[in-house]
């Protein structure tokens, strides 16, 4: 009688009859495909006013820390996660100080930048955004937006230098209490945005609004001819009450900017 396998004995299996297995991206842990996803870009802040503007369609940017990544033209899912991991875990900023990309055109100032990068992003990515700054000279307003609902934290960075008050400033005024005015302002505003939204993401419109709200209150902090030069005060947050900034800016390179107005498109 033999010792081997009978003819009934299943004979072991090599590794030709195995059949391959392949795991889909999909298959990954959502932590892993972030991780992946994170990889485009790798910066710190994502700086709105220097991305390189598209030649010939300049209503879009090609930069790449701005643009999209190419892992978002795959499928519909890959690109849902991918676009919520770069809106969302990137930290965006538009430089308000005059320093901007020298490919755009003169007339353009940060705020219409700003404007048409929200146009091509769109409602639903501005959605997705979770962390935005703007840089001032003198002051920077960093809003940050929560997952759960689009809650507001702000700040503003001031200098150390103590300005000089201008001429005709009432006695007491100081950048602290013109920060604090200021603030208070910002922070109503962002009230009535919130309950406009009712818990809903931020659109495109709520975040131009904030841009534009931004570059009001410039002059009534810029110290580079003073404090409250030519009649810039903040009397109190009530910004029915807050004087016009005409003048000033007709004055100020900084606010008004000239630098970029001057010459031709």
């Amino acid at each position: 009688m033999g010792i081997g396998p009978s003819s009934t004995d299943e004979m072991p299996a090599t590794s030709a009859d195995v059949e391959p297995t392949f795991t889909h991206f999909f298959d990954l842990p959502p932590e892993v495909r972030d991780m992946v996803y994170l990889q485009w870009p790798k910066v710190a802040w994502v700086d709105i006013s220097n991305a390189h503007p598209r030649v010939g369609c300049l209503d879009r940017m090609t930069d790449k820390s701005v643009n999209q990544p190419t892992a978002s033209k795959v499928c519909r899912r890959m690109r849902s996660e991918c676009l919520d991991v770069f809106y969302g875990r990137n930290k965006f900023l538009l430089d308000m100080r005059g320093w901007k990309h020298s490919d755009y055109p003169k007339k353009w100032t940060p705020l219409i930048i700003f404007e048409r990068w929200m146009s091509s992003i769109g409602d639903e990515n501005a959605g997705r955004l979770r962390s935005l700054s703007f840089w001032s000279h003198n002051f920077a307003a960093h809003i940050k937006m929560s997952n759960e609902a689009p809650k507001v934290t702000l700040k503003f960075r001031t200098a150390p230098s103590k300005p000089e008050l201008a001429e005709g400033s009432p006695s007491g005024y100081t950048f602290a209490l013109a920060a604090r005015r200021a603030e208070d302002a910002l922070r109503s505003l962002l009230d009535r945005i919130l309950a406009r939204r009712d818990g809903a993401p931020f659109l495109a419109d709520d975040l131009n609004e904030i841009c534009q709200f931004v570059e009001r209150i410039q002059p009534y902090l810029c110290k580079r001819s003073n404090l409250g030069y030519q009649g810039v005060i903040l009397p109190s947050s009530d910004v029915s009450e807050w004087p016009s900034v005409d003048a000033h800016l007709n004055k100020c390179d900084d606010c008004g900017y000239h630098r970029f107005t001057r010459g031709a498109d």
